[in-house]
């Protein structure tokens, strides 16, 4: 702390300017509508925004997920049933693949072996797990990992582990009615 006070004594105040400003900018952060911003990729490495695929008058379950995860490979298919049933109607699945672009081939070998009907992203691990505590204010704690977004893009549950589509299912039911 002794430091911090040498700094501000410094630099004229300088330091307090910016460290106010930064103080700022990071309640205003906080204090915005939950927007996502994650910067994410598609396959063929084109930048995209998960604000892109959200608030479109359909509910949006994210499933976070990696190609070592088990559990992951698991959930997938009854995930896709969801998306399969849902997605002509009111209800769509998006994945993100939080291995980063720089894993592309094992991503890519992961998708054809465990093949979904939803499509997925890429994302890198600090930024995703960065973002998902500005949502939910709590640490990412591994895959599969869920968000579930409202048909106006709010995000209204997450979910840590493993889940059914029958709670996906009365979640969005009892919230929408």
């Amino acid at each position: 702390m002794q430091n911090i006070h040498l700094l501000a004594r410094k630099y004229d105040g300088k330091f307090m300017k910016v460290l106010v400003i930064m103080l700022v900018s990071s309640f205003m952060f906080l204090a915005s509508p939950a927007r996502a911003g994650m910067e994410l990729q598609e396959l063929n490495g084109d930048v995209v925004d998960l604000d892109d695929y959200r608030g479109d008058g359909k509910w949006l379950l994210v499933m976070l997920w990696a190609t070592t995860c088990h559990i992951c490979e698991l959930q997938k298919p009854d995930i896709s049933a969801f998306h399969d049933k849902h997605k002509d109607k009111d209800a769509q699945v998006l994945g993100i693949a939080i291995d980063g672009f720089e894993e592309l081939a094992a991503i890519r070998s992961n998708m054809e072996h465990n093949k979904t009907s939803f499509p997925s992203l890429i994302g890198n691990i600090a930024i995703v797990a960065s973002h998902y505590q500005n949502m939910t204010e709590e640490s990412l704690r591994g895959t599969p990992t869920y968000l579930l977004f409202d048909r106006q893009g709010e995000l209204v549950g997450n979910n840590p582990g493993p889940l059914s589509v029958e709670a996906i299912e009365k979640f969005i039911s009892r919230k929408s009615g």
